[in-house]
This record gives C-alpha cells, structure tokens and sequence, in this order.
C-alpha cells in the first residue's frame, strides 16, 4: 500500500527466499553450503512488480500463491542461514534497488533490507508487532486467499522462524541503526500506511 499511493515499485525480499526454498523443495536439495552453492547457478527465479503487487517466478512458472505455507516458512528459515543463498540473493536484491531505486523508488521489504542490503537508504523502519497479532493475521490472510490452517501451527512456524533469523550467525534479524520502530498491534492498516508516508513526506492516505 505504501508502494501505491507513493508510486514507487514494491520489493518483498522475503518472497524471494521463499522463492528459493520452493526451488529446494522441488529439486529435494540438501540445506547444506555445498549442495545449494551447486544447485543456485542452475536456479531459474524472477521477481517482477506490476501495479505494486510483486509476483514470483520459478521456472518460468508465476508461483507466489504457493509461498505461504507452514512447510516453506520453515525450509525458508533453513536456506536463509547458508552464505550461499543470502549472496545469491543480494545480487538480485541490489540489483533491483539499482534499477528502481532512483526512478521511481523502491519500497523494499525484508528482515535484512537496512542492515545489509540497503545499509544507506533514505528512511529504514522496523515494523513489528507481537507473535499472536502477526499469527491472527496470517491465518485470515490464507483464508482469504482460500487455504485452511490452524492458529497454532501458523504460531508455531512463525516463533520458530524468528528464533532462527535473530540467532543465525550471517546478517541475524535486528532493528537497524537509524530506524523508526512502529509497533502495528494496535494499529489499523491505514494508520501503519500513514505514519510511514507522513515519515517520508509524500501523499496522504484517501481517508474517504
């Protein structure tokens, strides 16, 4: 939303490690520094933005509707500790910021976006928001999208992943130096979009 009412494009680097564990999932590869820095070359995986929505490509084949689920969050988790897998990415990350960074701008999202791969952006936030709110919401947000899951395994998944990213050893989930905290638990989606643009000094939400 904050991508839409600027006008500039959207990045979810997350989609994009889930991307990748697909890849893994598919081709039965070991979560392992050796198998993956084999198996990364040959992995075919694009990322387009259209209309601020950003889609997933693996081979060719549009698979973002499949990146939601407890199994990939998990194997996600895994690949994003391997050197390997975080370097392939920067690359595609970095190179999106090149591409769109001046013109239009990119709103980039991501648990390492302003500790390493865009250390010198304009504004940095770190969003949160306790672990049963963000459960709630991803358990309405598959509904919506038509998949049935349990509160408790959306729970669980997410409390295991976040153990992971803030204690791995390479690019650990941290608030950046520099960065507005905004804690959403008690904040409508409007209000989240608001205090962000008015942060950014560019257009107001149509609260209309």
């Amino acid at each position: 939303m904050v991508s839409e009412r600027s006008g500039m494009v959207y990045m979810d680097s997350g989609l994009m490690y889930r991307g990748v564990a697909l890849g893994f999932l598919k081709h039965n590869i070991e979560f392992s520094e050796y198998r993956a820095s084999e198996f990364l070359p040959t992995l075919k995986l694009d990322a387009h933005c259209s209309d601020s929505i950003m889609k997933v490509f693996l081979e060719s084949i549009d698979v973002t509707s499949l990146l939601h689920s407890s199994k990939i969050t998990v194997v996600s988790s895994h690949i994003a500790k391997l050197r390997s897998v975080r370097d392939w990415l920067l690359k595609i990350q970095r190179g999106f910021g090149k591409k769109y960074g001046d013109d239009p701008g990119i709103i980039a999202v991501g648990r390492d976006m302003g500790t390493v791969v865009f250390r010198n952006a304009d504004h940095k936030f770190f969003v949160t928001a306790s672990i049963e709110v963000r459960a709630q919401r991803r358990v309405d947000e598959l509904e919506l999208k038509g998949t049935t899951t349990s509160y408790q395994e959306v729970h669980d998944a997410i409390a295991k992943r976040d153990y992971q990213d803030i204690n791995r050893k390479i690019a650990p989930l941290k608030k950046a130096s520099g960065a507005t905290e905004i804690n959403t638990d008690l904040l409508t989606v409007d209000q989240q979009v608001q205090m962000i643009l008015d942060h950014i000094g560019t257009i107001k939400v149509d609260d209309s």
